[in-house]
């Protein structure tokens, strides 16, 4: 792959306090990509809105499931894990086109995070 991935903190949910490494990353940035609940509402996007710009191709990434049940055949373990695969695919594809990309992440991209899971599957590639 020739993209670089990044994992991007973007703090607890005020724009201004973003760090200017991570607002640097957003704006250097060719694919900003985001989880997000079903509804489409992301507080890591929303956070990082003022830094984005019209020409970033942004890939939401929709969890499956956030707080309800699922009827996937292996559970919520399962769903998440298919979900990160999912995932991790549709970024590895910028990447292998080039891009850079962002994963925006509320808080610590390592702790507790959805970053870590796409990392553990990328970081290989």
């Amino acid at each position: 792959m020739s993209g670089r991935l990044f994992g991007v903190g973007v703090g607890p949910g005020d724009p201004e306090l973003i760090t200017i490494k991570a607002r640097d990353a957003i704006e250097a940035a060719d694919v900003i990509a985001y989880p997000g609940a079903q509804h489409g509402r992301s507080v890591a996007r929303r956070t990082a809105a003022p830094y984005l710009r019209e020409s970033h191709i942004e890939v939401p990434l929709r969890y499956p499931v956030t707080t309800e049940e699922t009827d996937h055949p292996g559970g919520y373990e399962a769903a998440l894990s298919e979900f990160y695969d999912e995932a991790a695919a549709q970024l590895a594809e910028h990447l292998e086109r080039g891009r850079d990309v962002a994963v925006l992440c509320a808080g610590d991209p390592f702790l507790y995070g959805s970053y870590m899971y796409l990392h553990e599957r990328l970081a290989p590639r």
